[in-house]
């Protein structure tokens, strides 16, 4: 059943026509549904029993209008690779800023970089104009820059970088960096162990809706799955993470890809609707505020 239907059968036409209630708490600026949409892919089956997750090859891009530091960079990052992940990244070398952007405009959401490598002091396009261009369509990717000092620190703030590298190059360092890159990466990768003994990434899931025996999974990819279990089951299974919230029944959501809350709905990254029941409000809205207390404590905008 999909959240409409829902809508239709369990909640008032008031509450399903879209209105203009005030926002409560400030919506997130959280990656749209197109940023996301085919980073981490997850098949369905109507009854879930041939579901298996595919893990992406990491995408990384390395803009540098210097040779030997891009070919520098390309050994070391796929020999740490290699040491640390038995994963082989696929690595594009770019020269320039400009060319950066050119293979972005035409790539697919799910074609685009997981890691940028940008170097500061190019010839046009600098490696911040270039970030600050990256930003404009995808907010996902993390950003390395590399230069010859820090001097640019508050900017590369501003496009959220992830880390920088300082010329020379120091392995030690690069591996520092890549370490925190790879637990950023086992952390987005908690695990849901299903009731018929399937497993799904939490980071993939949108929201949940039970009816006739069966719970039907919404994923991010606009894929969805579904499983014959009961509802008490099946939330047994997700007990032990909080992410994921009873909002009205038989309606569970993520609240990570939640975008808003409203006077009675959640409004999600895809631009769906789901309801909140009265009983539960006040419960959902501290899981919501919580939730969002924590991404200020970890330094994100809200």
């Amino acid at each position: 059943m999909s959240i409409s239907d829902f809508f239709k059968k369990n909640v008032s036409l008031h509450c399903y026509k879209e209105n203009k209630f005030d926002i409560i708490i400030k919506q997130i600026k959280t990656t749209n549904y197109n940023e996301l949409k085919g980073r981490n892919r997850c098949k369905g089956s109507k009854h879930g029993k041939s579901n298996t997750y595919e893990e992406k090859q990491m995408r990384i891009a390395i803009v540098d209008d210097n040779e030997e530091d891009r070919k520098y960079l390309t050994k070391e990052i796929t020999e740490i690779f290699s040491e640390k992940t038995k994963e082989n990244p696929q690595i594009t070398q770019l020269s320039s800023g400009e060319e950066f952007v050119k293979v972005l405009s035409v790539s697919e959401p799910g074609e685009f970089f997981d890691i940028v490598f940008l170097d500061i002091y190019m010839k046009e396009l600098t490696g911040i104009d270039t970030a600050k261009k990256l930003r404009q369509i995808d907010k996902v990717a993390k950003i390395i820059f590399i230069t010859t000092s820090n001097e640019f620190a508050s900017e590369s703030y501003e496009v959220q970088a992830h880390d920088y590298l300082i010329k020379p190059f120091n392995k030690a360092r690069m591996l520092k960096t890549m370490e925190r890159i790879f637990e950023d990466e086992k952390n987005n990768k908690k695990i849901l162990d299903l009731p018929d003994g399937q497993i799904i990434p939490i980071d993939s899931l949108l929201y949940t809706t039970f009816s006739g025996h069966y719970v039907t999974i919404y994923l991010i990819d606009g894929n969805k799955i579904q499983l014959r279990c009961t509802q008490k089951n099946f939330e047994a299974c997700i007990q032990e993470h909080k992410e994921l919230v009873q909002c009205f029944k038989g309606i569970v959501v993520n609240i990570t890809k939640v975008d808003g809350l409203e006077e009675d709905r959640f409004k999600l990254i895809n631009k769906e609707y789901v309801p909140i029941s009265r009983r539960k409000y006040a419960e959902v809205k501290k899981s919501y505020t919580d939730y969002l207390i924590e991404r200020l404590r970890q330094g994100e905008d809200i």
